[in-house]
């Protein structure tokens, strides 16, 4: 029976729910290439060895999943600002645009002449809990060693 190692394509089935909180963000199916910086660092040193079949969970706290939420990129934007503002909702994703770059955030809230906009990732400043199931683990091709990540039915395809 074949274990999570580098250069394995490792299919699992995941659950990510804030820690401390029934609510689920979000589940499904992920093919990834172990090894290569696919996952958080934390989770891919917790399925590292891990075995098809093998279920469990781990906790990761927001400072090693996707960090602390930074107040400088919360945006409060002038509504003369923004094309098509009339069609925007709270929870949409908009992109901010600058000199130097995109940046791609959600509408928090609209006034009367502003909108708010948050550019930190969704899940920045959440501790998280993962519930993982290996499916499957395969070594990979040639090509997704070349590319860095998995192809085929849950990965990415070219």
């Amino acid at each position: 029976m074949q274990t999570i190692a580098s250069r394995k394509v490792v299919t699992i089935d995941y659950q990510l729910s804030e820690n401390n909180s029934a609510e689920m963000l979000e589940e499904g199916t992920l093919d990834y290439l172990h090894g290569f910086n696919n996952l958080l660092p934390a989770l891919e040193r917790f399925l590292d060895g891990k075995a098809e079949g093998f279920s469990g969970s781990i906790k990761i706290a927001a400072k090693d999943a996707f960090g602390d939420a930074d107040p400088a990129l919360v945006f409060r934007i002038p509504k003369d600002s923004i094309e098509g503002v009339d069609r925007i909702r709270p929870g949409m994703l908009i992109e901010l645009e600058s000199a130097e770059q995109i940046l791609p955030a959600m509408v928090k809230s609209i006034g009367d002449d502003h909108v708010v906009a948050d550019a930190n990732h969704p899940y920045a400043g959440k501790d998280l809990l993962f519930t993982v199931t290996v499916k499957a683990i395969r070594n990979a091709t040639a090509e997704e060693l070349a590319h860095g990540h998995a192809h085929g039915k849950h990965g990415h395809h070219h």
